[in-house]
């Protein structure tokens, strides 16, 4: 049997996950969030090869959510900082930081704390309706097919699973 790509699957979570979703990836990205822009720095931080942090930044690159600008010219230097793209990654980010932290952290409490800037609180990620602010959760939501939604590898059963938007929601009626 052929290997399903991910970036093929009718799926904005595949083919996220086909980006991002590689070990090492999301470090990454923390690391780029925190401030540690430059490839030896991430290299000593993560402890990670030079060979396969290459690799990783090198897709990040491809799919514009790295960039890198120089901050040296002779030699020439350069960072990676993120993209618009890499930026929007933020709540993907904390999201997986809060669950760890609930689930995961040492008894002594989570290693990392994030404070927001404009209240100075420590804060988590909360996921939220877009429209009316209520936090989401698995159990006020129901999931429909969308306008790119399509049966096949990686999405073969799941549209049983799914009941078709109401026409006051689906831009029929009038």
């Amino acid at each position: 049997m052929a290997k399903v790509e991910l970036a093929d699957i009718a799926c904005s979570i595949a083919r996220t996950v086909g980006i991002v979703g590689e070990r090492w990836t999301p470090l990454i990205l923390r690391d780029l969030f925190v401030g540690i822009t430059r490839f030896e720095d991430l290299r000593r931080d993560l402890g990670i090869a030079s060979n396969v942090l290459a690799d990783r930044l090198r897709t990040l690159r491809e799919h514009d959510i790295v960039e890198t600008r120089v901050y040296q010219d002779n030699p020439t230097r350069t960072e990676y900082v993120l993209t618009e793209r890499g930026r929007d990654l933020y709540p993907v980010l904390t999201m997986l930081l809060a669950w760890g932290d609930r689930w995961l952290a040492a008894p002594e409490g989570p290693p990392l704390t994030v404070v927001h800037r404009d209240c100075g609180q420590v804060t988590e990620g909360v996921v939220v309706c877009c429209h009316c602010a209520a936090p989401l959760s698995a159990t006020n939501v129901t999931w429909h097919p969308g306008p790119g939604g399509r049966p096949g590898p990686g999405a073969a059963l799941v549209g049983r699973h799914l009941t078709p938007l109401p026409d006051r929601l689906n831009g029929d009626a009038e």
